[in-house]
Order: C-alpha cells, then sequence, then structure tokens
C-alpha cells in the first residue's frame, strides 16, 4: 500500500452504499483521481465536516495495488464557499468548472497550471458573482494550459502571412474551424462557419484575461453566445457525451 498526501480541489462526490461515497478530486500533485471515501456521510471527523462541491483541502490517500480505486483517508477542510449554497448561478458556474475540468484532464497526470486556474476562478466566482464573461475565461484559459486552446488573434493556418496588404487584423474576415486549430482566415480556406469580428475579437479579449479580474462592462448576449458556441465546438472534440451541469442549467430554465 502506498500513502500519499496533497492539495486538492473536490470536482464531484456521489453517495455509495449507506454511508461511502466516491469522490473524483483534483489533486495539486497527483492530477485527477477517483477515491473510496469510507463512512464519509457519517464521519464529521476524518472529512472536515463534509464534502462539498469544490472543496478545497489536503487530501490524505492510501493506494492498494489493483484496487480501481484509491481510499480517502481524510480530508482537512481549508476552504469551502457558502455562497455556492446559497446562489443557484455561482453553484451552477462552480458545477460546470468542475465537470470541465473533470472531463478535460487526464487521470493522475499533474497540471499544476490548471489547478491554481480553477482555485482562482472559484475564489472569483465566490466574490463577485456568476458571469458569462469570466466563465469564457476559465474556458480559454484551461483549453490553453491543457493544449487545446484555440487560435483566435490571427490566422491558425497561416499566422496572418496570408491578410491583404495594410488591412489590420480586425478587419480580415474569418471563418471558425476548431479541427483546423480555431481562426482561419478566408484566403486558407473556406470550411467552418463565419465567426462575426465581434465575437472574436471579444475571444482574443477573453484569452489575456486574467481569471481573477474585476469584471468589466458586461458583453452583449449576442455576443457571448456567439463565443459560446464557438468554444463549445473546441470542447466537443476534446471531451465526450454531454454535460450533466449544461443540462441542469438549462432546466432551471439559465445560461452559461
Amino acid at each position: 500500500m502506498t500513502s500519499l498526501s496533497t492539495p486538492a480541489i473536490l470536482l464531484r462526490a456521489i453517495n455509495y452504499g449507506e454511508s461511502d461515497r466516491v469522490v473524483t478530486l483534483l489533486g495539486r500533485t497527483t492530477g485527477r483521481l477517483s477515491a473510496l471515501a469510507r463512512g464519509a456521510r457519517k464521519s464529521q471527523k476524518r472529512f472536515g465536516g463534509g464534502l462539498d462541491l469544490c472543496a478545497i483541502g489536503e487530501a490524505g490517500l492510501r493506494e492498494r495495488n489493483g484496487a480501481e480505486l484509491l481510499t480517502l483517508e481524510r480530508f482537512d477542510l481549508q476552504q469551502s464557499y457558502a455562497s455556492f449554497a446559497s446562489d443557484l448561478a455561482r453553484m451552477a458556474h462552480a458545477a460546470y468548472a468542475a465537470e470541465l475540468v473533470s472531463k478535460l484532464c487526464a487521470p493522475r497526470q499533474a497540471e499544476v497550471e490548471v489547478y491554481d486556474w480553477l482555485y482562482g476562478f472559484l475564489g472569483a466566482l465566490d466574490r463577485d458573482g456568476a458571469g458569462a464573461e469570466r466563465l469564457r475565461v476559465f474556458e480559454l484559459g484551461l483549453l490553453a494550459r491543457l493544449g487545446f486552446g484555440p487560435m483566435v488573434a490571427t490566422c491558425a493556418v497561416c499566422g496572418g502571412a496570408r491578410f491583404p496588404a495594410g488591412v489590420p487584423a480586425a478587419e480580415v474576415a474569418f471563418r471558425w474551424d476548431p479541427g483546423r486549430g480555431g481562426a482561419i482566415c478566408t484566403a486558407c480556406g473556406q470550411k467552418g462557419r463565419p465567426i462575426r469580428a465581434v465575437v472574436r475579437l471579444a475571444l482574443v479579449r477573453w484569452a489575456a484575461t486574467p481569471i481573477d479580474a474585476t469584471a468589466g462592462e458586461p458583453v452583449a448576449a449576442d455576443v457571448n453566445r456567439g463565443a459560446r458556441n464557438a468554444l463549445a465546438d473546441v470542447l466537443k472534440l476534446h471531451m465526450s457525451g454531454p454535460l450533466q451541469s449544461v443540462e441542469f442549467i438549462a432546466k432551471m430554465g439559465g445560461d452559461v
């Protein structure tokens, strides 16, 4: 048996049996992993009073040869977010971010930058509330940190070499083709679908925005919708199946 300890963010927890829970954690030094928390629904000592969505703490784990799941021995709670439980919008955005990380991160592969990015997002969400712009910032930053980030500032194929002389990138017509890397100038191909300049430039701005930046002026709904749909195309390339958090938000009459 091997024991290990890591700072961790709880991405998911489901009840198992009469008193146990199966949890998915993003460990800062271990990456994504799943573990069985025996007696978690009864123990107030070993698991810091509970294992709530996106709780942050020091996880003590034990690994047995041949066992599919690790065992969560303890979870020393360091940070929880009461605002998530009292605000449905905050809870929905936290659940969405956690599910994205869970689906996109490979198991047992340390992703320190992803851990820190998610940590920063949760703190900003708790402080400032849910906002579409920050969710786009989170998506772009997560994709970039995993090596999946689309090109948005210039053409993913030519890098601007085929732009008409004297025409700035902001005025070049682009199409959106995630399979080829993101934004493609029309000189490099006609596949994909047109992407409005205002949407692409919003993506450029958000890709350079720190996760904890104070929210600026709210973006127009149609611009957010265009950016959200463009990033959804990228996300679909790297994960399978629908996101349960999106389905939940839709049932509640909300949006992401």
